[in-house]
């Protein structure tokens, strides 16, 4: 299927989960991730900043800071098409792009991370292969690409955007587990 359609679609069906089963989900999400291996295992964490009806990661940033972890979040040039992670010791002071999503307001050299033990990749939909689909712009894969970035990529979805599969291009960077309210999918 082409991707557009897919992205369209899951959008769609994720955009219509009932308030009260998406905090039911993202809590189930966030002890899934908070409990895993993975996590306990790293101390400097790349996560996106959740938008609209994305998974919660609001709540894991929160947690993450308090439990002594080096936070690092996307801000993005979007007429370079391109992201450096910042350093972030709060989510307050933060600037709202033009779509709407929260980022650092101001690039500081001194703050930027290259190097990571966990990625917390955002996407539409997954296949248990690993594969996905973002949203179209392709900053994940160009910046993991670019920084030849090999710690873990952890994809968090809820099982709806999880289907059979996805035909994925050379450049296109593959998750290596996936967390859904569902399971912990590793591959």
């Amino acid at each position: 299927m082409d991707k557009n359609y897919i992205r369209k679609e899951i959008l769609k069906t994720r955009e219509d989960i009932e308030v009260v089963l998406k905090k039911e989900y993202d809590s189930i999400i966030f002890k899934r991730l908070i409990n895993s291996d993975t996590y306990k295992n790293a101390n400097k964490i790349f996560t996106y900043i959740s938008f609209g009806s994305e998974v919660d990661t609001k709540e894991f940033i929160k947690y993450a800071l308090s439990d002594n972890k080096e936070i690092y979040v996307p801000k993005t040039d979007k007429g370079k098409r391109e992201m450096v992670a910042m350093k972030i010791n709060s989510l307050d002071n933060m600037g709202v792009d033009k779509w709407g999503i929260l980022e650092p307001k101001t690039v500081e050299e001194d703050k930027i991370g290259e190097e990571f033990d966990l990625i917390i990749m955002p996407g539409v939909a997954f296949d248990k292969f690993g594969n996905r689909i973002g949203y179209g712009g392709g900053y994940y894969d160009k910046y993991i690409s670019r920084k030849n970035i090999k710690c873990p990529k952890i994809a968090l979805a809820y099982d709806l955007q999880i289907i059979d599969k996805i035909q994925c291009e050379e450049h296109d960077i593959k998750a290596d587990g996936i967390i859904s309210n569902k399971e912990f999918i590793k591959m």
